[in-house]
């Protein structure tokens, strides 16, 4: 578990190394906001459509091969973002970045194949953790090695993510031991048959229906409309600089980890994963309310914002742990490969819906957008909760009942 959380969290430093610069790019190769916001749209498109790929790969291959092989193309296509001098080469490397975002099912699929239901939830959330970290240090990384040559360019940044996927690549590579249940099986009996998975349709089945794998896409819609939206509300009503925008993507980048890492666990263990998620869910609510209804400062800020992050976080440790615990151990890399995909997916709407409202309605509209997601999920888990508890119910017996 820790090698394959370091290799996470140096990933993820690289991926955030390159997302302050891309807006300065693509102004200085002549493009606008509006390509700018497709160069980020594109990772997330390919990443919806790769997920489901990359988990299907790690169930019928294994999830150290497919997972180092995400890395392997992660440094390809940064090494192509470095060396990039048009518009064009910048759309294809993003566009290549985003194919190799399915290692975050993969990695998901790793750890449900290592932890027991009992503690999955807590590995989840050292999952989130290890991203929170990374996209905490990131950007600031970033920017210094963007401006060391004077100007704004992609150069160094590129060639540094691209040196870091490539050590998450050996990493994995050599030290994460292969976790797929078949590929164990075979090799105790000394085979190396590939066996047929069963087909999308039984993920299904596996998973207790559907309305998972909405609920994927509706916390991904709300997650990303707030992480998108804070920088320009702060700039809006605060009048806040980049720089302290930039410090309070930082601060919540390291909030998040913490809790992540240190919270998840315990909060799991007492109240169960669907519980605890309809708790973030209210907290989520309560600092959209409060960012809403209060008069602009940075009091309001300062109290609404964490609240608003805080119970965000809890949403994908908590999903993917319920998605795994339900899902057949054949298909936990096709689910959450699956389910990956489906969030990524989310993440292209969201920051559309959250820019649109922002502009022709009010700069505090997202935040209802982001109440009304976090109020699906809570219904949700309530409704899911009572079907769990059902059939404990049904086995009380008259004469309990009577006492």
């Amino acid at each position: 578990m820790p090698v394959i959380l370091f290799a996470v969290f140096i990933d993820l430093v690289g991926f955030g190394i390159i997302v302050p610069i891309l807006p300065f790019l693509t102004l200085k190769f002549g493009g606008d906001a509006m390509l700018g916001v497709s160069l980020v749209s594109i990772y997330s498109l390919m990443a919806f459509a790769s997920g489901p790929i990359w988990g299907r790969v790690s169930d019928k291959f294994g999830r150290r091969p497919a997972l180092a092989g995400t890395f392997l193309g992660a440094t390809l296509s940064y090494i192509a973002l470095a060396h990039a001098d048009s518009l064009l080469l910048l759309f294809v490397a993003r566009a290549l970045s985003g194919a190799m975002a399915g290692n975050v099912g993969i990695v998901m699929a790793t750890m449900a194949d290592i932890t027991t239901p009992a503690n999955r939830g807590k590995a989840m959330g050292y999952i989130g953790a290890a991203f929170g970290l990374g996209f905490a240090f990131g950007p600031g990384i970033g920017g210094l090695l963007a401006e060391a040559t004077g100007e704004t360019s992609i150069y160094l940044p590129g060639l540094t993510a691209a040196g870091l996927s490539f050590i998450a690549m050996l990493l994995t590579a050599k030290f994460v031991p292969e976790t797929n249940p078949d590929k164990l099986e075979a090799k105790a009996n000394g085979t190396t048959e590939v066996k047929e998975l069963p087909r999308w349709s039984e993920i299904l089945k596996s998973s207790a229906g559907i309305s998972i794998f909405l609920i994927f896409v509706i916390a991904a819609v709300g997650q990303s409309t707030s992480f998108s939206i804070i920088p320009f509300w702060a700039e809006d009503m605060l009048n806040w600089s980049s720089r302290e925008v930039g410090f309070l993507m930082m601060a919540s980048g390291l909030c998040v980890a913490l809790i992540q890492a240190f919270a998840i666990g315990p909060l799991f263990s007492k109240l169960g994963e669907l519980k605890s998620l309809a708790l973030g869910a209210s907290v989520n609510i309560a600092g959209c309310l409060i960012v809403t209804i209060m008069p602009a400062s940075i009091f309001s800020a300062a109290i609404g914002f964490p609240m608003i992050m805080t119970g965000m976080t809890l949403a994908f440790p908590a999903l993917n742990s319920v998605l795994s615990q339900r899902t057949d151990k054949r298909l936990q890399g096709s689910a959450l490969g699956f389910s990956n995909g489906l969030s990524a997916a989310g993440r292209i709407f969201g920051p559309l819906f959250a820019g649109t409202l922002f502009l022709t309605v009010s700069p505090d509209m997202p935040f209802l957008l982001v109440a009304t997601t976090s109020l699906i999920i809570f219904v949700w888990c309530v409704y899911e909760n009572r079907k769990t508890e059902a059939p404990h119910a049904e086995q009380v017996t008259p004469s309990t009942l009577e006492i």
